[in-house]
């Protein structure tokens, strides 16, 4: 299994959905913790289910359980903690969830 990353935040519907056709993905796990926010555009949790699926033919599934919490990112970008905070707060949180289950 071959897993990759992308981001929606500044790119177009287009740019999103071209980079998923030519990589072959065969399903999108969204980890995001609020998928439904107006600010995602075309990427809000139902709207971007039906694209995948109407455009590409690719499976849509939510797993915030691979997340940080809310804490752990406001802290990290509200309040500026550090990098190495975050990480180790983070793994610390995966680790007690036992995502690998």
């Amino acid at each position: 299994m071959r897993i990759c990353t992308i981001g929606f935040t500044g790119k177009t519907a287009e740019v999103f959905f071209t980079r998923l056709q030519k990589s072959g993905v065969k399903r999108v796990v969204d980890v995001r913790l609020n998928n439904v926010s107006q600010l995602a555009g075309f990427s809000k949790r139902e709207d971007l289910r039906y694209f995948l699926k109407a455009i590409l033919g690719i499976e849509y599934v939510h797993l915030p359980v691979l997340a940080p919490t809310q804490d752990i990112l406001d802290e990290f970008k509200k309040n500026q903690g550090g990098w190495k905070v975050y990480e180790e707060k983070f793994m610390r949180l995966i680790q007690s969830r036992q995502i690998e289950r």
